[in-house]
C-alpha cells in the first residue's frame, strides 16, 4: 500500500480513496445569490488567462499584485526543466498582465542535487498576515544526488521559496534534506514538504505527509530564529499512511497569545484524525488527540482551518471530511468551538452545503476574513465534484456563537475545489476585502471577485415619552387631532463610502395593537391607513432624520396597551461622482445581515395619565336598583306574572381613570341571566361564573380597558325566573320559545289502483325535514324534541309505517321495526263508510301504537335553528281498508295549540286528504 502511495506522490498526485487527482481547479467568484445572496460581487469577476495546460489558477494569492500558481507550467527562466511549475504575477489594473516570477537555483547541500522537472511549484502560496512575505511551495522537488551516483530512488524532500513583500528577492527552504541522507521513505526521505503550507506572524508552517513511510509530519520554520520545529511520532501515536500534514493550520488554542500548529491527517485509521500541537524549542507535541472522523473513508482532516468564528480571541477549529457518505461521497465540515486551553467542543451541527450527490464538500475550507463587515470572520467551502464535476463554492458567516448553520451565499457550476485568500485592494473606491479564486484550471484561467462594501446602518426612532389624549396638537383635514411626531433616523457606518446612499423604509403606527381592538393610529395623505413609506438620502457618518405625524383616531377606548412603532429599512440607489483616476469601478454596496429581523427597529410610547388626586387614585361606586312596575308611586312585584327582572346597575368613576375595571353581580340559581341592553354600546362585556348550586356569578369587564374621570356607565342585566329546573317539567311559560316548522316530501302518492299495485309488498318512502328555531329572548338549556308518528290506521292494528332513519348533527333515539306482514294479510273487512274528508291520527306520550322519535340537541341559543330529517315508509297497503276506493293520500302535520302551562308536549299528526 504504502509503495504504491509513494508512486502516486512522486507522480505528483494527491490521493483520495486510492485515486489520483490531478489539476484540481480553486475557485471562489463570481457567485450568485442560491440563499439571500450576500455581498460577493457577481456581475464583475476579472478574468486571467496562463498558458494551457498548465493548470494556471491551481492556488491564488492577492498581495500587492494577483499570485496565480501554475504548478505544470514551463518556465521562462529555466528552458532545461521540463515542467517545473511558476507563479505569475499578474497585473490587477495594468492591463491584466500576467508574468513569472524568478526562483533561481541554489545549493541544497553536500549530498545534494536538485532535479526541477515536474516539481509542481506553486502547489501551495502563503503570505504573511501583515501584508510581508509570501511562501510557495512545490512538494515534488526532488534530490537526485543518490540516483544519479548510485542508481538510487530519487528523493522527493519538496521546496519552498520565501519571497520578500516585492517579491524580488526570494530564498530556498528545503527542511526536509539531511546529508548523506539515501534511503528513500525513511525518516525525512520522501516528505515532499510544502503539499499545504501557512504562515504566521514569524512561522512557516509545511505540510511533509512523506515523512516516514507517509505517516506525516508537520515542519516549522521560525523566521526569527531560523529553527525548524518538527513533530516526532516516537510513541506512534500517529499510524503508518496518516498522510500527517496534508493540511495545516495555527492559531490561539491554549491562550490568546499563544500559538499552536493544526495538522491533518485523512489517512489515520481509515477515519482520519486532526492534531493540535504546541511547539517547545525545535519539537511539536500533541496536545489534543479527540479530533477523529466517524466514518471509514470520510477523509477526515483533508482541510483544517483555524479561525476565530466568535471572535473571543481564541481560535476555532473546521475539518473537513469530504469523502464522507450517506449515499456517496456527500462531504461534511465538522465544527468545533475552542472553550479555552485547547478544549474543542464539537457543534452539535454540521456542515453540509445542499448534501449532494458525490459534491465532496470540504475538499477546502479557507478564512475570508471579515467579509461583510459585521465583526466576525467569515469562510468558504468548496464542493469540487457537485454536480457531475461543476463544483460550487458555498460561504458561511461567523457569529457571535460560533457559525451560520446554512449557507449564505454558494455559486454553483463553475469551479472544482474552491481555495480563497482574503486581501485588501485600495481600488474602486476604498479598500475593498478582496476574495480570488481559480475557474477552470483546464482552461487557464483565474478569476478574481471583489466583495461589495458592507453598510452599518444604525437606525432608531424618537418618539414622545407620553401621549396626550386630551389635547389637539395637530390639525387633520382642518379639524383639531391628537397626533405623535414620529422621526425615524439613520447613519451609516462602516468602511468609508462615497456619494449618497440612500434609505427605503416602511414605517407602522400600533403594530402590535390588541386584535380585538381596532388600531389607535393613523398617517396623512393614505386614507385610514397605519402604514406610511418614505426614503432619505445620507452620507458615510451622517445623521439623517424624516419626521412623520401619527393620528390619533376618534373614541380610543384601549389606552392601556403601549403603542408600537415599528420601521423595515433597506437599501436604495447609490450616487457617487464620477472619477476617471479609479482603477476599478465602484461596487454598489450592500446592508449587512445581522440575523433575523436585523432590519426592523422598534420604539414605543403610552398614553399619559393625568391624575386629579395626589396618588392617583380610582373612586369607584355601584348604584342598582331593580325596575319594577309601580302603583300610586309604589313599585310592586306580582308573584307568578312577572316575566323578567330587570336590574339598572350604575358604575360611577369619581377618582382618576380606572384601568381594567370589573363588576361583580351575584343572583340566586333561579334567576336565568339573559343578557346586557345596549352591551356594545356601553362597553360592557359579561362572563357567567357558577360558585355554588345556589349562588350564580356575573363577571362584567367595563369601559373596555378604562373608565375615565368622572365618568358613568349604566348597566341593565335581565334575568328571568326560572319556577322548574326540568325544561319539560314546566308550570310558568319560559323566556325562550322553540318554534318548529316542518315540510315533507312527495307532498302526495295515489293508492287504491289495482294496475297500479305491485305483485310483491312495497314501500312509499317519505322524507319530513324539521327546524327548530329558539325565537325567544333567553338560551334554551338541554333542548329536545319529541315527534311521534302513529303507526296504524284506527281500528285497525296492522303496520302503517315505520321509521327509516334519522339524520342529524346530534344525539337521536327512535325503536327500529321492519314490515313483516305479507301483502295477504290484507283480508277483507268491513268497513263503515267515513262521511269526513280529513281523518286525523292523534298520537300521545305513552301510546304503544304511536313511534317516538327523540332528539338532543343541547343548550340552542337565542336565534339558533337546528334541521333534522326523518325518513318513513308507509305500507299503502293499509290504506286500502279505508272505504274509498281510489286514494290521494297528502302527508302532514297538524301540530296542536298547547302550552307549557296546561300541558308536557305538542302533539304532531298525519293529515289524510282524500278525493
Amino acid at each position: 500500500r504504502h509503495s504504491n502511495a509513494a508512486e502516486r506522490f512522486r507522480n505528483g498526485a494527491r490521493v483520495r480513496d486510492g485515486r489520483m487527482f490531478l489539476g484540481e481547479a480553486l475557485c471562489l467568484c463570481y457567485l450568485w445569490s442560491f440563499a439571500a445572496g450576500y455581498n460577493l460581487d457577481v456581475d464583475g469577476p476579472l478574468q486571467f488567462r496562463g498558458p494551457n495546460g498548465s493548470l494556471f489558477g491551481y492556488t491564488v494569492l492577492l498581495h500587492r499584485a494577483l499570485l496565480v500558481g501554475a504548478p505544470v507550467a514551463d518556465s521562462s527562466f529555466s528552458r532545461a526543466a521540463k515542467k517545473p511549475g511558476a507563479v505569475y504575477k499578474c497585473s490587477v489594473t495594468d492591463g491584466r498582465h500576467c508574468e513569472q516570477l524568478p526562483f533561481g537555483h541554489h545549493s541544497c547541500g553536500k549530498t545534494c542535487y536538485p532535479e526541477d522537472d515536474n516539481q509542481w511549484m506553486g502547489v501551495s502560496l502563503s503570505r504573511r498576515p501583515d501584508g510581508g512575505d509570501v511562501v510557495a511551495c512545490g512538494h515534488r522537488w526532488k534530490n537526485v544526488f543518490y540516483s544519479k551516483q548510485d542508481n538510487q530512488n530519487k528523493l522527493p524532500h519538496g521546496v519552498c521559496y520565501k519571497f520578500t513583500p516585492d517579491l524580488t528577492q526570494s530564498r530556498a527552504l528545503t527542511p526536509c534534506y539531511r546529508d548523506h541522507q539515501r534511503k528513500f521513505g525513511e525518516d525525512y526521505g520522501s516528505c515532499q514538504a510544502g503539499i499545504s503550507n501557512f504562515q504566521t506572524k514569524d512561522l512557516i508552517i509545511m505540510g511533509a505527509p512523506g515523512t516516514s513511510y507517509w505517516t506525516g509530519s508537520v515542519l516549522v520554520y521560525n523566521t526569527s530564529s531560523n529553527v525548524v520545529a518538527a513533530y516526532l511520532d516516537d510513541d506512534s501515536t500517529v499510524q503508518y499512511g496518516s498522510y500527517l500534514g496534508y493540511a495545516v493550520s495555527a492559531g490561539h488554542f491554549l491562550h490568546r497569545e499563544s500559538m499552536e500548529i493544526v495538522g491533518g491527517a485523512p489517512q489515520h485509521g481509515q477515519t482520519g484524525r486532526a492534531y493540535v500541537f504546541s511547539m517547545q524549542g525545535n519539537l511539536l507535541s500533541i496536545i489534543n488527540t479527540e479530533l477523529k472522523g466517524t466514518k471509514l473513508g470520510s477523509y477526515y482532516g483533508a482541510s483544517v482551518c483555524a479561525i476565530d468564528l466568535n471572535s473571543d480571541g481564541l481560535s476555532d477549529l473546521l475539518v473537513g471530511a469530504p469523502m464522507y457518505s450517506s449515499v456517496r461521497e456527500e462531504g461534511r465540515v465538522h465544527v468545533y468551538i475552542n472553550q479555552g486551553n485547547a478544549n474543542l467542543t464539537e457543534a452539535k451541527f454540521v456542515l453540509v452545503g445542499r448534501d449532494s450527490y458525490a459534491a465532496r464538500f470540504g475538499e477546502t475550507i479557507a478564512n475570508l476574513g471579515d467579509i461583510d463587515n459585521d465583526g466576525f470572520p467569515d469562510v468558504a467551502v468548496g464542493a469540487p465534484q457537485e454536480d457531475d464535476l461543476q463544483g460550487a463554492i458555498y460561504i458561511y458567516n461567523g457569529r457571535k456563537n460560533g457559525i451560520t448553520r446554512t449557507f449564505s451565499q454558494v455559486r454553483p457550476s463553475w469551479c472544482l475545489r474552491g481555495v480563497c485568500w482574503p486581501s485588501r485592494y485600495g481600488g474602486g473606491g476604498g479598500q475593498v476585502t478582496t476574495v480570488l479564486s481559480k475557474a477552470g484550471a483546464l482552461q487557464s484561467v483565474s478569476v478574481l471577485c471583489r466583495t461589495r462594501p458592507v453598510v452599518k446602518v444604525e437606525a432608531f426612532m424618537l418618539l414622545p415619552d407620553r401621549v396626550n389624549r386630551t389635547i389637539p396638537q395637530c390639525r387633520e383635514n382642518g379639524q383639531p387631532t391628537v397626533c405623535v411626531n414620529v422621526s425615524v433616523c439613520f447613519r451609516v457606518t462602516g468602511r468609508p463610502i462615497g456619494g449618497r446612499i440612500e434609505m427605503r423604509y416602511n414605517l407602522t403606527a400600533d403594530a402590535h395593537h390588541k386584535e380585538a381592538f381596532p388600531l389607535r393610529f393613523y398617517f396623512h395623505g393614505n386614507g385610514t391607513s397605519n402604514i406610511t413609506v418614505g426614503r432619505v438620502k445620507t452620507k458615510h457618518n451622517e445623521l439623517t432624520c424624516e419626521t412623520h405625524q401619527a393620528f390619533m383616531r376618534k373614541d380610543v377606548r384601549d389606552i392601556f396597551t403601549p403603542i408600537y412603532f415599528e420601521v423595515t429599512y433597506e437599501l436604495g440607489e447609490h450616487s457617487t461622482a464620477r472619477s476617471s483616476s479609479r482603477t476599478l469601478p465602484a461596487l454598489k454596496p450592500i446592508l449587512q445581515q445581522r440575523g433575523e429581523n436585523s432590519n426592523v427597529v422598534t420604539n414605543k410610547t403610552e398614553f399619559a395619565r393625568y391624575c386629579a388626586w395626589e396618588n392617583c387614585s380610582t373612586n369607584l361606586q355601584v348604584f342598582a336598583h331593580l325596575v319594577l312596575p309601580s302603583y300610586n308611586n309604589m313599585p310592586y312585584f306580582a308573584l307568578g306574572n312577572g316575566k323578567t327582572i330587570m336590574l339598572n346597575t350604575t358604575l360611577v368613576n369619581a377618582g382618576d381613570d380606572a384601568f381594567l375595571p370589573m363588576l361583580h353581580l351575584r343572583f340566586p340559581s333561579n334567576l336565568h341571566y339573559i343578557k346586557v341592553l345596549d352591551a356594545e354600546e356601553k362597553y360592557v362585556s359579561c362572563d357567567i361564573t357558577e360558585e355554588s348550586k345556589s349562588i350564580v356569578g356575573l363577571d362584567c369587564s367595563v369601559g373596555n380597558l378604562y373608565i375615565g374621570p368622572h365618568a358613568k356607565v349604566n348597566a341593565r342585566p335581565a334575568a328571568e325566573m326560572q319556577m322548574c329546573v326540568c325544561i319539560f317539567n314546566l308550570h310558568k311559560r319560559l323566556n325562550f320559545l322553540l318554534f318548529t316548522c316542518s315540510y315533507v316530501s312527495p307532498t302526495s302518492f295515489v293508492f287504491g289502483d289495482p294496475d297500479l299495485i305491485p305483485i310483491d309488498c312495497y314501500a312509499e318512502k317519505f322524507n319530513y325535514t324539521y327546524k327548530v328555531v329558539n325565537t325567544g329572548l333567553s338560551k334554551a338549556l338541554s333542548a329536545q324534541v319529541e315527534i311521534l308518528f302513529p303507526q296504524t290506521v284506527a281500528p285497525h292494528t296492522y303496520r302503517l309505517l315505520r321509521v327509516a332513519g334519522v339524520q342529524v348533527g346530534f344525539k337521536c333515539s327512535y325503536r327500529r321495526s321492519f314490515m313483516n306482514e305479507t301483502c295477504s294479510f290484507l283480508s277483507p273487512v268491513l268497513v263503515v263508510t267515513l262521511t269526513k274528508e280529513v281523518l286525523l291520527q292523534f298520537c300521545s306520550p305513552g301510546d304503544s301504537l304511536c313511534l317516538p322519535v327523540r332528539c338532543a340537541f343541547g343548550d340552542l341559543d337565542v336565534g339558533k335553528e337546528v334541521t333534522l330529517q326523518v325518513e318513513v315508509e308507509l305500507n299503502p297497503m293499509v290504506l286500502q281498508l279505508l272505504p274509498v276506493s281510489d286514494h290521494v293520500l297528502t302527508p302532514s302535520e297538524v301540530p296542536a295549540d298547547c302550552l307549557p302551562v296546561t300541558e308536557e308536549f305538542c302533539l304532531m299528526s298525519f293529515r289524510g286528504d282524500t278525493a
